[in-house]
């Protein structure tokens, strides 16, 4: 347990990770505008990470403005997502096909080519959004919540607040797992939770890294690798929808649709095996987790 004498303050915390996590929204989005490489992906990142932290710390924020700046960047954050899932099809598919060894133009230009476009299109549109009044309104408000980061109960011990809010994140990934049925939705809402999860406790251990380091660490890591396996297995149940519908087309096209059908059955395989690693890692979330409260 910390020593309350030698701990920060809940200000202290809370207003650095809520400035750290947005200068690096702000330093990241012109990379991810001039489309340099995996800029559009750590726009994406930090975006959810801010968002992650202004729920995280919701209780000890103005939670109006925290709320209101969250489903401005959610809206941004979709924006990013168009743009990030075509650029993911695009170097999975590019993958799958390499490991095949599948050359056929007219496969390679339904995979790969059509998603390429796709993406320079969908780029193009993003930074048509970035330059409209809409975003200019979306950086000013950031930028005025960051510098005025009014805490609640400032001056109080952040240890407690630490544990509780890392305790009230490990339990909504909990919850999640209990819930998971199956279905797209419970996967989707683990891995969610864990996001936030990962993202709040990499926060703390950068704004207070001696507030329960070793359970930070261990959530940080649970956390991401829920989020990792998740999206493993969001990204190739995706990728074989979308073989699924090109091979409709090829077909109407009067093309051969052999390469199809067993490229989807592979994402598919590959799909149920990123799932194998989600027990084991709930487990580990638990113990991590058992320790704060």
């Amino acid at each position: 347990m910390p020593d309350s004498k030698t701990s920060p303050t809940t200000g202290e915390v809370v207003a650095a990770a809520v400035r750290t996590a947005s200068a690096d929204v702000v330093r990241t989005e012109p990379a991810a505008l001039a489309d340099e490489p995996d800029g559009v992906h750590q726009q994406r990142v930090r975006v959810r990470r801010l968002r992650s932290v202004l729920a995280g710390f919701r209780g000890s924020l103005d939670t109006r403005s925290a709320d209101g700046l969250r489903v401005r960047f959610a809206e941004w954050g979709r924006e990013l997502g168009v743009v990030r899932d075509i650029e993911v099809r695009a170097a999975v598919a590019e993958e799958a096909l390499e490991r095949a060894g599948i050359d056929d133009p007219r496969v390679v230009g339904r995979l790969v080519d059509s998603e390429r476009d796709a993406y320079a299109a969908a780029h193009a549109r993003l930074v048509e959004l970035a330059q409209s009044p809409r975003a200019a309104q979306r950086a000013r408000v950031l930028t005025e919540f960051a510098a005025a980061a009014v805490v609640v109960d400032a001056e109080s011990d952040a240890a407690p607040l630490v544990a509780a809010v890392l305790a009230k994140q490990a339990g909504r990934v909990r919850k999640a797992a209990r819930r998971i049925d199956g279905s797209a939705e419970g996967y989707h809402d683990l891995r969610k939770s864990a996001r936030r999860l990962r993202y709040v406790a990499e926060a703390i251990a950068e704004a207070a890294p001696d507030l329960y380091p070793d359970e930070v660490e261990a959530l940080a890591e649970t956390g991401d690798a829920l989020h990792e396996a998740l999206g493993g297995h969001r990204d190739a149940v995706l990728f074989a929808e979308h073989v699924a519908r090109e091979a409709a087309r090829a077909v109407r096209a009067g093309e051969p649709t052999e390469a199809y059908a067993r490229i989807e059955a592979e994402a598919r395989l590959a799909a149920a095996d990123h799932l194998t690693e989600v027990p084991e890692a709930v487990r580990r979330l638990r113990d991590a987790a058992s320790h704060l409260l």
